[in-house]
Protein backbone atom coordinates (compact mmCIF):
# COMPACT_ATOMS: atom_id res chain seq x y z
CA UNK A 1 0.00 0.00 0.00
CA UNK A 2 2.55 2.36 0.85
CA UNK A 3 4.66 1.76 -2.05
CA UNK A 4 1.46 1.82 -3.97
CA UNK A 5 1.33 5.38 -2.78
CA UNK A 6 4.95 6.13 -3.23
CA UNK A 7 4.54 5.40 -6.96
CA UNK A 8 1.49 7.85 -7.54
CA UNK A 9 3.51 10.58 -5.90
CA UNK A 10 6.30 10.27 -7.89
CA UNK A 11 4.29 10.24 -11.19
CA UNK A 12 2.51 13.44 -9.63
CA UNK A 13 5.25 15.39 -8.80
CA UNK A 14 6.78 13.80 -12.55
CA UNK A 15 3.45 15.99 -14.05
CA UNK A 16 3.82 19.09 -12.04
CA UNK A 17 7.50 19.36 -13.45
CA UNK A 18 5.80 19.66 -17.04
CA UNK A 19 2.73 21.70 -15.49
CA UNK A 20 5.77 23.89 -14.14
CA UNK A 21 7.16 24.32 -17.37
CA UNK A 22 3.64 25.16 -19.35
CA UNK A 23 3.06 27.75 -16.27
CA UNK A 24 6.31 29.58 -17.18
CA UNK A 25 6.09 29.23 -20.73
CA UNK A 26 2.28 31.21 -20.48
CA UNK A 27 3.81 33.60 -18.08
CA UNK A 28 7.17 34.47 -20.48
CA UNK A 29 5.05 34.54 -23.18
CA UNK A 30 2.93 37.64 -22.30
CA UNK A 31 6.04 39.69 -21.37
CA UNK A 32 7.99 38.90 -24.27
CA UNK A 33 5.34 40.14 -26.76
CA UNK A 34 5.88 43.08 -24.93
CA UNK A 35 9.47 43.34 -23.77
CA UNK A 36 9.99 46.58 -26.18
CA UNK A 37 7.56 48.78 -24.11
CA UNK A 38 9.27 50.69 -21.64
CA UNK A 39 6.24 50.35 -19.30
CA UNK A 40 6.76 46.62 -19.33
CA UNK A 41 10.59 46.96 -18.55
CA UNK A 42 9.99 49.28 -15.16
CA UNK A 43 7.08 47.17 -14.36
CA UNK A 44 9.96 44.22 -13.62
CA UNK A 45 11.80 44.53 -10.06
CA UNK A 46 15.24 43.72 -11.19
CA UNK A 47 15.87 44.14 -7.15
CA UNK A 48 13.68 41.42 -6.38
CA UNK A 49 14.94 38.96 -9.42
CA UNK A 50 18.21 39.61 -8.22
CA UNK A 51 16.47 38.13 -4.98
CA UNK A 52 14.82 35.28 -6.20
CA UNK A 53 18.07 34.01 -8.37
CA UNK A 54 20.61 34.21 -5.32
CA UNK A 55 17.63 32.16 -3.15
CA UNK A 56 17.06 29.76 -5.86
CA UNK A 57 21.03 28.89 -6.41
CA UNK A 58 21.36 28.38 -2.75
CA UNK A 59 18.52 25.45 -3.08
CA UNK A 60 20.05 23.84 -6.08
CA UNK A 61 23.15 23.84 -4.03
CA UNK A 62 20.83 22.24 -1.19
CA UNK A 63 19.22 19.90 -3.91
CA UNK A 64 22.41 18.88 -5.15
CA UNK A 65 23.77 17.64 -2.12
CA UNK A 66 20.64 15.51 -1.42
CA UNK A 67 20.23 14.29 -4.81
CA UNK A 68 17.19 15.69 -5.57
CA UNK A 69 17.45 16.01 -9.04
CA UNK A 70 13.41 16.60 -9.21
CA UNK A 71 13.47 19.92 -7.07
CA UNK A 72 16.79 20.84 -8.84
CA UNK A 73 15.28 20.72 -12.77
CA UNK A 74 11.77 22.35 -10.61
CA UNK A 75 13.63 25.57 -9.52
CA UNK A 76 15.58 25.56 -12.70
CA UNK A 77 12.74 26.27 -14.42
CA UNK A 78 12.25 29.32 -11.74
CA UNK A 79 15.96 30.41 -12.37
CA UNK A 80 15.38 30.29 -16.13
CA UNK A 81 12.07 32.94 -16.09
CA UNK A 82 13.76 34.82 -13.30
CA UNK A 83 16.69 35.32 -15.94
CA UNK A 84 14.61 36.53 -18.63
CA UNK A 85 12.46 38.58 -16.14
CA UNK A 86 15.44 40.64 -15.28
CA UNK A 87 16.78 40.90 -18.81
CA UNK A 88 13.65 43.02 -19.76
CA UNK A 89 13.96 44.52 -16.57
CA UNK A 90 17.07 46.29 -18.11
CA UNK A 91 15.33 47.78 -20.92
CA UNK A 92 17.53 45.53 -23.31
CA UNK A 93 15.01 45.49 -25.98
CA UNK A 94 12.99 49.29 -25.44
CA UNK A 95 13.93 51.43 -28.45
CA UNK A 96 16.69 54.19 -27.63
CA UNK A 97 18.72 51.70 -25.38
CA UNK A 98 20.34 49.88 -27.27
CA UNK A 99 23.27 52.46 -27.40
CA UNK A 100 23.77 51.84 -23.96
CA UNK A 101 26.20 49.10 -22.70
CA UNK A 102 24.58 46.30 -20.99
CA UNK A 103 25.85 47.11 -17.37
CA UNK A 104 25.05 50.31 -17.95
CA UNK A 105 21.41 49.57 -18.76
CA UNK A 106 21.80 47.84 -15.32
CA UNK A 107 23.05 50.62 -12.92
CA UNK A 108 20.28 52.34 -14.66
CA UNK A 109 17.36 50.08 -13.56
CA UNK A 110 19.20 49.87 -10.18
CA UNK A 111 18.77 53.48 -9.35
CA UNK A 112 15.29 53.64 -11.20
CA UNK A 113 14.51 50.87 -8.73
CA UNK A 114 16.08 52.87 -5.69
CA UNK A 115 13.61 55.88 -6.43
CA UNK A 116 10.30 53.44 -5.72
CA UNK A 117 11.18 51.60 -3.15
CA UNK A 118 9.14 52.98 -0.53
CA UNK A 119 5.97 53.44 -2.88
CA UNK A 120 4.34 50.48 -1.78
CA UNK A 121 4.84 51.41 1.81
CA UNK A 122 3.59 54.89 1.53
CA UNK A 123 0.80 53.10 0.17
CA UNK A 124 -0.11 51.26 3.17
CA UNK A 125 1.09 53.75 5.79
CA UNK A 126 -0.83 56.47 5.52
CA UNK A 127 -0.12 58.75 7.62
CA UNK A 128 -2.98 59.76 10.01
CA UNK A 129 -4.98 63.12 9.52
CA UNK A 130 -3.85 62.74 5.86
CA UNK A 131 -6.30 65.18 4.97
CA UNK A 132 -5.07 67.33 7.71
CA UNK A 133 -1.58 67.64 6.11
CA UNK A 134 -2.59 68.71 2.78
CA UNK A 135 -4.70 71.12 4.20
CA UNK A 136 -1.35 72.70 5.98
CA UNK A 137 0.48 72.34 3.14
CA UNK A 138 -2.10 74.14 0.91
CA UNK A 139 -1.60 77.01 3.53
CA UNK A 140 1.78 77.10 3.62
CA UNK A 141 1.73 77.11 -0.11
CA UNK A 142 -0.66 80.26 -0.41
CA UNK A 143 0.89 81.95 2.52
CA UNK A 144 2.58 84.36 0.11
CA UNK A 145 -0.95 84.59 -1.94
CA UNK A 146 -0.01 82.33 -4.83
CA UNK A 147 0.45 78.63 -5.53
CA UNK A 148 3.29 78.25 -7.53
CA UNK A 149 3.17 75.28 -10.01
CA UNK A 150 6.22 73.34 -8.08
CA UNK A 151 4.44 73.63 -4.62
CA UNK A 152 1.22 72.42 -6.05
CA UNK A 153 2.51 69.62 -7.61
CA UNK A 154 4.45 68.69 -4.74
CA UNK A 155 1.20 68.93 -2.66
CA UNK A 156 -0.40 66.75 -5.54
CA UNK A 157 2.12 63.54 -5.24
CA UNK A 158 1.35 63.38 -2.01
CA UNK A 159 -2.48 63.73 -2.14
CA UNK A 160 -1.78 60.86 -4.98
CA UNK A 161 0.06 58.69 -2.93
CA UNK A 162 -2.65 59.05 0.16
CA UNK A 163 -5.56 58.59 -2.16
CA UNK A 164 -6.84 62.41 -1.24
CA UNK A 165 -8.60 64.57 -3.09
CA UNK A 166 -6.76 67.77 -3.75
CA UNK A 167 -9.40 71.02 -4.13
CA UNK A 168 -7.82 73.94 -4.54
CA UNK A 169 -10.65 75.91 -4.75
CA UNK A 170 -12.54 74.02 -1.61
CA UNK A 171 -9.55 74.53 0.42
CA UNK A 172 -9.22 78.43 -0.73
CA UNK A 173 -12.44 78.66 0.69
CA UNK A 174 -11.50 78.91 4.23
CA UNK A 175 -9.12 81.83 3.21
CA UNK A 176 -9.34 85.32 5.24
CA UNK A 177 -8.65 88.31 3.20
CA UNK A 178 -6.34 89.49 5.70
CA UNK A 179 -2.52 88.51 5.55
CA UNK A 180 -2.14 88.44 9.67
CA UNK A 181 -5.20 86.47 9.45
CA UNK A 182 -4.33 83.42 7.26
CA UNK A 183 -0.95 83.51 9.53
CA UNK A 184 -2.75 82.86 11.94
CA UNK A 185 -4.93 80.44 10.97
CA UNK A 186 -1.97 78.52 9.67
CA UNK A 187 -0.52 78.30 12.87
CA UNK A 188 -3.70 77.23 14.41
CA UNK A 189 -3.84 74.47 11.86
CA UNK A 190 -0.67 73.03 13.11
CA UNK A 191 -1.33 73.23 16.96
CA UNK A 192 -4.71 71.38 16.37
CA UNK A 193 -2.99 68.48 14.82
CA UNK A 194 -0.58 68.63 16.97
CA UNK A 195 -2.80 68.05 19.71
CA UNK A 196 -4.33 65.00 18.44
CA UNK A 197 -1.12 63.32 19.84
CA UNK A 198 0.34 62.36 16.46
CA UNK A 199 3.81 59.84 16.52
CA UNK A 200 6.90 62.15 17.04
CA UNK A 201 8.44 60.69 13.73
CA UNK A 202 5.28 61.42 11.54
CA UNK A 203 5.79 65.05 13.09
CA UNK A 204 9.03 65.12 12.27
CA UNK A 205 8.30 64.23 8.67
CA UNK A 206 5.55 66.88 8.50
CA UNK A 207 8.10 69.13 9.29
CA UNK A 208 10.67 68.13 6.69
CA UNK A 209 7.66 68.48 4.38
CA UNK A 210 6.66 72.13 4.96
CA UNK A 211 10.45 72.61 4.74
CA UNK A 212 10.14 70.81 1.44
CA UNK A 213 7.62 73.16 0.20
CA UNK A 214 8.48 76.47 1.46
CA UNK A 215 12.05 75.39 -1.04
CA UNK A 216 10.22 74.01 -3.86
CA UNK A 217 9.85 77.24 -5.89
CA UNK A 218 13.53 78.23 -5.20
CA UNK A 219 12.80 81.09 -3.20
CA UNK A 220 11.99 81.92 0.18
CA UNK A 221 9.34 85.12 0.56
CA UNK A 222 9.13 87.18 3.66
CA UNK A 223 6.06 85.44 4.30
CA UNK A 224 7.13 81.85 4.25
CA UNK A 225 10.19 83.13 6.52
CA UNK A 226 7.72 84.62 9.27
CA UNK A 227 5.62 81.69 9.34
CA UNK A 228 8.19 79.33 8.75
CA UNK A 229 10.41 79.81 11.96
CA UNK A 230 6.99 79.90 14.44
CA UNK A 231 5.70 76.67 12.97
CA UNK A 232 9.16 74.97 13.05
CA UNK A 233 9.83 76.12 16.75
CA UNK A 234 6.14 74.33 17.39
CA UNK A 235 6.21 71.75 15.82
CA UNK A 236 10.14 71.14 17.53
CA UNK A 237 8.62 71.92 20.71
CA UNK A 238 6.22 68.98 20.21
CA UNK A 239 8.86 66.39 19.02
CA UNK A 240 11.56 67.41 22.22
CA UNK A 241 8.51 67.68 24.66
CA UNK A 242 10.47 69.97 26.61
CA UNK A 243 10.59 73.78 27.40
CA UNK A 244 14.16 73.98 26.41
CA UNK A 245 13.12 75.54 22.92
CA UNK A 246 13.20 79.62 23.61
CA UNK A 247 9.56 81.14 23.79
CA UNK A 248 8.37 84.65 23.16
CA UNK A 249 5.57 85.36 25.45
CA UNK A 250 3.15 88.54 24.27
CA UNK A 251 2.01 90.36 27.21
CA UNK A 252 -0.59 92.80 27.55
CA UNK A 253 0.45 95.53 30.34
CA UNK A 254 -2.94 96.54 31.93
CA UNK A 255 -2.95 100.68 32.55
CA UNK A 256 -5.51 100.71 34.78
CA UNK A 257 -8.37 98.55 36.77
CA UNK A 258 -10.54 98.68 33.56
CA UNK A 259 -7.52 96.84 31.37
CA UNK A 260 -7.82 94.36 34.00
CA UNK A 261 -11.57 93.62 33.51
CA UNK A 262 -11.29 94.09 29.78
CA UNK A 263 -8.65 91.25 29.66
CA UNK A 264 -10.30 88.62 31.98
CA UNK A 265 -13.47 89.32 30.12
CA UNK A 266 -11.86 88.20 26.64
CA UNK A 267 -9.28 85.90 28.00
CA UNK A 268 -10.01 84.07 31.15
CA UNK A 269 -7.45 81.73 31.02
CA UNK A 270 -5.19 84.34 30.38
CA UNK A 271 -1.69 83.97 32.62
CA UNK A 272 -0.41 86.75 34.93
CA UNK A 273 3.11 86.84 35.08
CA UNK A 274 5.52 89.30 36.88
CA UNK A 275 7.80 91.44 34.76
CA UNK A 276 9.98 94.62 34.99
CA UNK A 277 7.11 97.04 34.73
CA UNK A 278 5.12 95.33 36.64
CA UNK A 279 1.62 92.71 36.47
CA UNK A 280 1.34 91.65 32.99
CA UNK A 281 -0.76 89.01 31.10
CA UNK A 282 0.46 86.48 28.92
CA UNK A 283 -1.68 86.18 25.78
CA UNK A 284 0.62 83.66 24.01
CA UNK A 285 3.68 81.85 23.48
CA UNK A 286 5.07 81.89 20.44
CA UNK A 287 8.79 80.99 18.84
CA UNK A 288 9.73 83.58 16.51
CA UNK A 289 10.01 86.98 17.49
CA UNK A 290 9.01 88.76 14.67
CA UNK A 291 5.65 86.56 14.78
CA UNK A 292 5.12 87.71 18.73
CA UNK A 293 5.71 90.92 17.46
CA UNK A 294 3.26 90.47 14.27
CA UNK A 295 0.64 89.30 17.29
CA UNK A 296 1.11 91.98 19.33
CA UNK A 297 0.90 94.84 16.92
CA UNK A 298 -3.17 93.23 16.84
CA UNK A 299 -3.73 93.91 20.23
CA UNK A 300 -1.81 97.30 20.03
CA UNK A 301 -4.49 97.93 17.12
CA UNK A 302 -6.91 97.42 19.91
CA UNK A 303 -5.50 100.31 21.92
CA UNK A 304 -3.67 97.56 24.54
CA UNK A 305 -0.33 98.34 25.84
CA UNK A 306 1.45 94.93 24.33
CA UNK A 307 5.13 93.89 24.22
CA UNK A 308 7.35 90.83 23.62
CA UNK A 309 8.59 89.49 26.54
CA UNK A 310 11.39 86.53 27.33
CA UNK A 311 12.41 85.28 29.51
CA UNK A 312 9.28 85.59 32.49
CA UNK A 313 9.25 84.58 36.03
CA UNK A 314 5.61 83.62 36.75
CA UNK A 315 3.95 85.03 39.82
CA UNK A 316 1.24 83.08 42.31
CA UNK A 317 -1.98 83.73 41.44
CA UNK A 318 -4.02 83.39 44.08
CA UNK A 319 -2.78 86.57 44.78
CA UNK A 320 -3.32 88.70 41.58
CA UNK A 321 -6.74 90.39 42.60
CA UNK A 322 -5.09 91.73 45.97
CA UNK A 323 -2.35 93.08 43.70
CA UNK A 324 -4.45 94.69 41.18
CA UNK A 325 -6.38 97.07 43.75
Amino acid sequence: MKETLLLILDYSISATLFMSLLQVYLRVNKIWKRKHEQEVADSQSILGLTLLLINCALWIVYYAVNDDVKSIFDTSIIVFETMIFALISTGFWVKGSKGLGFMSLIKKAFSAERKEADYLLNKFFKPSNAGVIIDILHQLAMIDDYLDPKEQELIETFSKEWGIKYDIEELNKNRYSSEEGNYIRLRKSVEDYLATQPDKEQAAQLKDMMQTMIEADDEITQEEELISSELMGLIENFIKDSDEIDAFHVMIVPQNQEHHDSIKAMMPEATIYNIAGGMAYSVGKFYSMKYAEMICDQYRQEKLFTIVHHPLVKIDQNSDESDQK
